[in-house]
């Protein structure tokens, strides 16, 4: 097909081929959810339960990955545009949920910009989304909800800054880097049959912002022209790092500090992306890989580095170019002509080349990608990155062949098949086992990709869990801390056996049982962050390992569920710092431990 379609392709049938396969035998997936009504996003919490997002808005919890009976949490249907490409599509935890009992969601807001409250058009429908050019005009809105018992609350709206004109290339992802801010995502909101620079418009729900023939695709290019805007450029084609509490611009963005820069260029940490679908962070750090959804001719990978220490800003090129090429119905435009001058090398920030490409060979669509960063798995996928295409049904994969801990550039189109089959992956993560779990919209079902040493024992690995018991908190002065792994669950029911490490050393040689507990001091002026850990195995010699975050402090603190101040990371631990190991945890001391 010529012309690009939309992303989902809901109003379509679902797309048949072969029954699922895998590289060997030994690769096998389960299905460990079914019966969802378009599940977008899936969230794994350290004490065992899984958060599953629907396009519809509605929210799903499961106590644990054998949980027959769902509880819905939410339900934002009332403010969510789903038609096509739109809907709920992020999803993300609080690296400290739940004691930090905070959800993100990321969705197409029905209404925005103008003022008016929604619903502005029919939930699933659009009068005219294509035929004379008009669209159904939205935004896209970041919101912090509070989960309290079972029912999330208190919908926090952080950010609601995309013009979108059109049904496709809607918001995507939301995520948190290894840094503690919110990374998200959003596309360019323009047409997808045709080149689109603002010439179509909408005159009920006008652009009021973009210069003249320089909205549609170009607003992607909003910094390169950021002067010509009337009051500051809008957050399409972008992947922004923002404050989670406040949704502002993070610190070391690269305008976070320059004088004049509007709010939104504050926030952006790259543009000139045409739909940034998913993306995810290399393990352990807050360097992003994200997919991005091509037009006609190219699907690519670009790679985002780590804004540790500062970053400078990328540009990725849409809607200029496509891969390393010229988009043919932009390349007269004036701002795409002035990113073509020196070779290529022209405008405010030049167009960086994707790590990786792949040509169309019908309609693809990159739609999911994500790390393996466990050990269970040979050792040939240590460190690779996997990306799903939904037109494609298939899973690649990009391997790290010289063990850099970084996968290795390879030519356009020659990622390894991993899978194939009737997949209808709309997102890819990880989760119990390290194993690989993607999120079939197609289907209404979450599947589980896992590694079998002997096909014919067919043994998963179990889902470890960590709480604080009842009577313990998580931030506090020094006290006895208790701890429970009574959630962990073994997919065959197997006995279970539990190891602890309770001074975060990484060794769990402190306690054994489903429950243990310790006694912590603190002689620093700054609060010591524990990282505790489980490790809970099957009979198979199977494991899975489960992680928490506990602070100890001379007074209590956090009275208003934040406690940092922007420099904490993905694990609660912040970056160096004296009596701090290399990866800046505070070890604090550990007088007594048991296990019960």
């Amino acid at each position: 097909m010529k012309w690009r379609h939309w992303l989902l392709l809901l109003v379509a049938a679902p797309v048949t081929v072969a029954a699922q396969s895998w590289p060997t035998a030994n690769f096998r997936h389960t299905i460990p959810f079914n019966q969802r009504d378009q599940p977008t996003q899936i969230r794994f919490a350290h004490d065992g339960r899984i958060f599953i997002a629907e396009k519809t808005g509605a929210i799903w919890m499961y106590r644990n990955l054998l949980d027959a009976a769902p509880e819905q949490i939410a339900n934002l249907g009332g403010s969510i545009h789903q038609y096509q490409d739109r809907g709920l599509l992020g999803l993300e935890l609080d690296p400290r949920f739940p004691e930090r009992p905070y959800l993100y969601v990321l969705y197409s807001f029905n209404g925005g910009l103008f003022g008016d409250s929604p619903p502005r058009w029919p939930a699933t429908g659009c009068p005219d989304p294509l035929a004379a050019f008009a669209g159904c005009v939205i935004s896209g809105r970041l919101s912090r909800l509070t989960l309290a018992g079972n029912i999330a609350t208190d919908e926090h709206v952080l950010i609601e800054d995309w013009y979108q004109q059109y049904p496709s290339h809607s918001i995507g992802s939301v995520r948190f880097g290894a840094d503690g801010y919110l990374y998200v995502g959003g596309g360019d909101g323009a047409a997808f049959v045709n080149a689109d620079w603002g010439q179509f418009g909408n005159p009920t729900w006008p652009d009021q912002r973009s210069p003249t023939n320089q909205g549609g695709a170009l607003r992607a290019q909003g910094l390169e022209v950021e002067d010509q805007y009337t009051g500051q450029i809008w957050l399409n084609g972008t992947i922004a790092r923002v404050d989670p509490q406040s949704g502002e611009g993070a610190p070391g963005n690269p305008l976070a500090q320059v004088a004049g820069a509007s709010a939104n260029a504050r926030r952006i940490l790259a543009y000139g992306l045409r739909n940034p679908y998913r993306f995810a962070m290399r393990p352990g750090t807050s360097e992003i890989w994200l997919g991005d959804v091509g037009w006609r001719t190219w699907e690519e990978i670009n790679v985002i580095p780590d804004s540790a220490g500062g970053s400078s800003l990328r540009n990725f090129g849409w809607p200029c170019f496509e891969n390393r090429v010229h988009v043919v119905d932009y390349s007269t435009r004036p701002l795409c002509t002035l990113l073509y001058e020196n070779g290529n090398s022209g405008g405010r920030t030049p167009a960086s080349a994707p790590f990786h490409a792949y040509q169309h060979t019908s309609n693809e669509a990159i739609s999911g990608i994500v790390f393996y960063s466990g050990t269970v798995w040979p050792p040939a996928y240590r460190n690779a990155v996997f990306f799903a295409d939904y037109i494609q049904n298939s899973i690649r994969v990009i391997k790290d062949t010289d063990h850099d801990g970084i996968p290795d550039p390879i030519n356009d189109s020659s990622a390894e098949l991993f899978g194939q089959g009737n997949l209808g992956v709309v997102d890819l993560t990880t989760g119990p086992g390290g194993d690989l779990f993607f999120v079939d919209i197609n289907n209404g079902r979450v599947g589980r990709v896992s590694w079998d040493a002997n096909p014919a024992q067919r043994n998963l690995s179990p889902s470890a869990a960590i709480t604080l018991d009842a009577s313990s908190t998580a931030d506090g002065s020094p006290r006895t801390i208790g701890f429970s792994a009574a959630n962990s669950i073994d997919p065959e029911s197997s006995a279970m056996a539990y190891a602890w490490d309770l001074d975060g050393d990484g060794s769990f040689d402190d306690a054994v049982g489903s429950t243990a507990s310790a006694v912590y001091s603190s002689s620093t002026a700054q609060p010591d962050r524990i990282r505790i850990g489980v490790r809970v195995s099957d009979t198979a010699a199977a494991s899975d390992d489960a992680f928490m975050i506990v602070t100890i402090a001379r007074d209590l603190l956090f009275a208003d569920g934040f406690d940092g101040t922007g420099d904490e990371r993905i694990d609660g631990t912040r970056p160096g710092g004296i009596g701090s190991d290399p990866n800046g945890t505070r070890f604090a001391p550990k007088s007594t431990s048991s296990g019960r």
